[in-house]
């Protein structure tokens, strides 16, 4: 069919005319070639000269994960820049910002916005002129405020003359003032506050009383640089003993992370406000740094303390102390762990003549796993070690002289991995220890010792499934699988060509002796099945293991029984009913006296965000001493304003409590405010002090609570402690 040039201009015409309708609701152009921008408004105009879109109205635009809403909107579809205008909303990934007007460029995602909010949690920033930086998650604030509040008149704010906001990372600002209200605290020429795992607060004031600092004030101030140069400046004051001032710097350089650590105090010098006896300069220094090298499963360590008396850690960080125990260590440590093998290098020294330490002047050692060989099932293991031993003992007013020797010590062990009946697993092994000694315990040199030890392993393993289902109690079993383990070993070591009453106790190769004895054990395991995600998950509801040693005692050059005696009974129990709930325990009963010498218990269980509890038992029986503690720790969120927390440990042979400690949290909307009160009965000291943190940066570099540390799947014993 032949259509007239009449009616080719008139279908032209209708199409014009009609095309304004069909853009006014809707309109989408190709910004790139992969998705589109699509504009939607109460009108909506497209020029086609300019190249320009026009929207008033209720106008919205998504393109990528970017929406921009505001009431009045241009668009250059060859340049892709906007000029929005009119309560103008933007919203990608980590933040929105608004603005009366704003200036924006799809592609590259800059943006110029003035008179502008941003919200990128957890910081809600204003400024005169706010501006994007294109193609990054950067943006720039010119006389501007940041807060976590995010109330219109909040609670705190910083002004600032310059602002830096990288998303995901870090805050920038310069030539701050802070402000509680509208009243200036304090000035700072530059800030930064990070927004990724580090959630310490960028200043910290404690206050409070105690009986052996008196009214106190412990402060911590934050600098950070960038993740490879952060750290603390600490300024405390302690009215019965002065000043003290302190560094807790942190790095991550190219080969590794390292922390050092400083602490100076001038003790009853005239900053003191009541002396409790002579001036004293007490101080620390902590080094330590750890380097994983990079594709060579090597990993280094260096760690170094000097401190100028044994009791500073325990008197100035006590939680420290407890954790780390009263002798810090210095040390230099190179360990490469390969599949086959394991080495180390070793220098132990001590710089601090208050301590006993044996010193590594230095050590190597290589631990070989059991290495098959060849096709055959004969299996090598074995380990070896060359080291300097000085045996120093801390300053006396009857001092001991230092003793040491050089040791080299050699196992090797061959063993033979049998199954018979496809489920009883059977390893007999053999091995011979050679260990030179250039001195003994009487001065004799050039010594020698050998061991001999040979054994057997033997273990199986059953189970059963049962078509057991029940949500009774919440439980949610679908199906039980029981596993029994039983396992045993027998062992003997012959008599050593040197008593160990002749060499001087470094360690445990020097106090190895003959031994002839068999070790049982039997575990058993519960597990069921529970939906995670959308699978079916094998997960353990109950492990308990029975284990004993049996002695043999053989006399000397005699295979003839002398006596024999079970080395006591082992208990350990595991339970996890529930994913909120765990039980464990441990107990050792001597078989001889038929008492229990030790025995532990943890119970966990909560809702991190309603309510906590922990409760821990510590006993022991030896005949030189005996233990009886009860830790506990409870939280529990009455409301959205209030928390309560306490810690306790009471000795049940004194029937005393040894500590409390007693919290009591406040929530002020972009604030915490906690009261503690501590008792601790050891040292007879009570102490009181307040904290005050942003919520959004809940930690702080000062540690005064005292935790409880809870226990993990397959390691029962003790846990109870500071944390």
């Amino acid at each position: 069919m032949k259509l007239s040039y009449k009616y080719i201009l008139c279908a032209a015409a209708a199409w014009l005319i009609a095309f304004p309708f069909f853009v006014e609701n809707s309109y989408a152009e190709t910004l790139s070639s992969k998705e589109p921008v699509v504009v939607n408004g109460d009108h909506v105009e497209y020029l086609q000269n300019e190249k320009q879109v026009i929207g008033t109205g209720n106008v919205s635009i998504t393109y990528k994960d970017i929406v921009l809403t505001c009431d009045r909107i241009e668009v250059n579809l060859a340049t892709h820049d906007t000029r929005a205008e009119g309560n103008v909303n933007i919203t990608q990934k980590g933040a929105y910002f608004i603005g009366d007007k704003i200036d924006y460029n799809f592609e590259t995602r800059a943006a110029v916005i003035d008179y502008g909010y941003i919200n990128a949690r957890p910081f809600y920033f204003r400024a005169e002129s706010l501006s994007k930086i294109a193609g990054k998650d950067e943006f720039g604030l010119t006389n501007g405020n940041l807060t976590t509040c995010d109330l219109d008149r909040p609670h705190y704010r910083i002004q600032a003359e310059r602002v830096k906001i990288y998303l995901d990372d870090k805050v920038v600002a310069n030539n701050v003032v802070f402000y509680v209200g509208d009243l200036p605290i304090f000035m700072l020429p530059y800030y930064v506050q990070p927004l990724g795992d580090d959630k310490k607060s960028h200043i910290t004031v404690i206050p409070g009383e105690s009986k052996d600092w008196g009214y106190y004030a412990l402060t911590a101030y934050r600098y950070y640089f960038d993740d490879k140069f952060r750290g603390d400046v600490l300024v405390d004051y302690r009215s019965k003993l002065g000043l003290g001032v302190g560094v807790n710097h942190y790095m991550d350089t190219k080969v590794g992370d390292g922390a050092f650590k400083v602490y100076y105090t001038q003790e009853n010098n005239n900053l003191a406000f009541e002396k409790t006896g002579a001036v004293e300069t007490r101080y620390r220094y902590q080094y330590r740094h750890k380097w994983d090298i990079k594709d060579t499963d090597t990993t280094a360590i260096v760690e170094f303390n000097y401190l100028s008396d044994p009791d500073i850690i325990r008197e100035y960080f006590y939680r420290e102390y407890e954790e780390l125990g009263a002798n810090p260590d210095s040390y230099v440590s190179l360990i490469t762990a390969k599949r086959d093998y394991t080495t180390e290098f070793l220098i132990r020294k001590r710089f601090n003549n208050f301590y006993t330490v044996v010193e590594r002047l230095p050590e190597y050692k290589i631990d070989i796993l059991n290495y098959r060989i060849g096709d055959t099932q004969f299996y090598y293991s074995g380990n070896a070690s060359a080291v300097y031993l000085n045996q120093t003992y801390a300053t006396s007013p009857t001092p001991q002289k230092d003793v040491n020797t050089a040791r080299f010590d050699i196992y090797n062990q061959i063993s033979y991995a049998a199954r018979f009946f496809k489920s009883l697993s059977v390893m007999p092994y053999a091995g011979i220890r050679e260990t030179y000694y250039s001195r003994n315990k009487w001065g004799n040199t050039n010594q020698i010792r050998t061991i001999f030890n040979q054994g057997v392993d033997l273990s199986t393993k059953f189970y059963k499934v049962y078509e057991f289902n029940t949500d009774y109690l919440g439980l949610d079993i679908n199906k039980l699988r029981h596993i029994i383990t039983p396992t045993a070993g027998y062992r003997h070591v012959h008599q050593p060509t040197i008593s160990p009453d002749n060499l001087t106790q470094y360690d445990g190769i020097d106090s190895l002796d003959t031994e002839n004895g068999v070790t049982l054990s039997l575990e058993n395991k519960l597990q069921t099945k529970r939906k995670s995600g959308e699978q079916m998950t094998s997960v353990d509801l109950l492990r308990f293991i029975v284990s004993t040693d049996y002695l043999f005692r053989l006399e000397k050059r005699s295979i003839d029984l002398k006596s024999n005696k079970f080395n006591g009974i082992d208990f350990k129990l595991e339970l996890i009913p529930y994913s909120w709930l765990y039980i464990s325990s441990d107990m050792h009963v001597n078989t001889k006296t038929s008492l229990v010498e030790t025995m532990n218990v943890d119970f966990v269980a909560g809702d991190s965000d309603k309510w906590s509890l922990s409760a821990g038992q510590r006993y022991y029986s030896l005949p030189d001493s005996k233990s009886y503690l009860v830790t506990m720790e409870g939280k529990y969120k009455i409301n959205d304003k209030w928390k309560i927390r306490f810690y306790e440990r009471f000795d049940l042979e004194s029937k005393k409590f040894e500590q409390q400690e007693y919290t009591i949290s406040r929530d002020l909307h972009c604030w915490i405010l906690d009261f503690t009160y501590s008792i601790n009965t050891l040292d007879d000291n009570n102490t009181f002090w307040i904290i005050l943190t942003l919520k959004a940066f809940p930690t702080y570099p000062i540690g005064l609570k005292q935790t409880y540390s809870t226990p993990r799947f397959g390691s029962t014993g003790s846990t109870a402690g500071p944390n």
